[in-house]
């Protein structure tokens, strides 16, 4: 069988980003797949990825699209990426605790688990510091602020005005849970928050009226086009033509443009 070589951009992108004892070396058994896999996901997308969103940021996307895949090999690695590229240990944690209220806290508990393992192993202190910033008393109420915040003044009291009857306690649980005591948390900013919820739930599938809103989030947080598509091309690796082309329809709509 013909040699299949890994580009050079591909080798020093791997090299850069994984530790040698985090990585899965597929390359003995399966080399023709190996290197189809990294020279496009670390060769090819990133010739369109990189510019438009920061490296730090592309990791952090592909990170969350992991755990909406539920994708615990690759999490482990990215985890272990991120650390790499200089993002701080707080910020991966705020990007597993956003997953909490969005996936269910059956699912991330794994995910939470072997990222406190990564960091065990290179030697980060735990537990870290808390980054909340509401209480019990006003939860509710900064949870109605951030629904604002994102979506237009007004939008909380339409959201409890139009839920339907016996069902309001799921919006007042959206308000204080949700968006109260996540949405609210120091350690990443609101901007890096909707980005990783949009990448998430694009990963998970099958919850489109969520990621529409979520596009529109990302759009009303000054997040461009241009950098959305950046962001969904990076996950193209990870989660698969149809969910990325899902969320790519998806952003052409909520900016406002023909559908793909």
């Amino acid at each position: 069988m013909k040699e299949i070589k890994i580009t050079e951009k591909a080798h020093k992108v791997i090299k850069r980003l994984f530790s040698p004892r985090n990585t899965v070396n597929t390359l003995k058994s399966d080399p023709e797949l190996t290197a189809i896999f990294d020279n496009f996901a670390f060769d090819q997308t990133l010739q369109v990825a990189d510019g438009p969103v920061e490296e730090k940021t592309r990791i952090m996307c592909i990170l969350a699209s992991t755990m909406g895949c539920n994708a615990l090999t690759e999490f482990r690695m990215h985890v272990d990426a991120a650390l790499n590229v200089g993002i701080k240990p707080r910020e991966i944690r705020e990007i597993v605790y956003q997953a909490v209220p969005f996936l269910g806290f059956s699912r991330v508990i794994d995910f939470l688990l072997v990222m406190n393992e990564v960091f065990d192993n290179n030697d980060i202190r735990l537990p870290l510091d808390d980054q909340a910033t509401t209480t019990e008393e006003n939860k509710g109420e900064k949870g109605r602020e951030m629904i604002d915040a994102l979506w237009g003044e007004g939008n909380a009291e339409n959201m409890m005005e139009t839920s339907p009857k016996g069902q309001e306690h799921i919006v007042k649980y959206m308000e204080e849970y949700c968006f109260g005591q996540f949405y609210t948390r120091n350690g990443i900013d609101l901007q890096h928050r909707e980005l990783i919820t949009f990448c998430m739930l694009a990963a998970l599938g099958g919850v489109n009226e969520r990621l529409r809103t979520h596009a529109i989030g990302c759009k009303n947080t000054n997040i461009s086009k241009k950098e959305m598509v950046a962001a969904v091309t990076a996950m193209i690796p990870w989660i698969g033509f149809p969910r990325s082309l899902n969320a790519l329809n998806i952003i052409n709509d909520a900016y406002s443009e023909k559908l793909i």
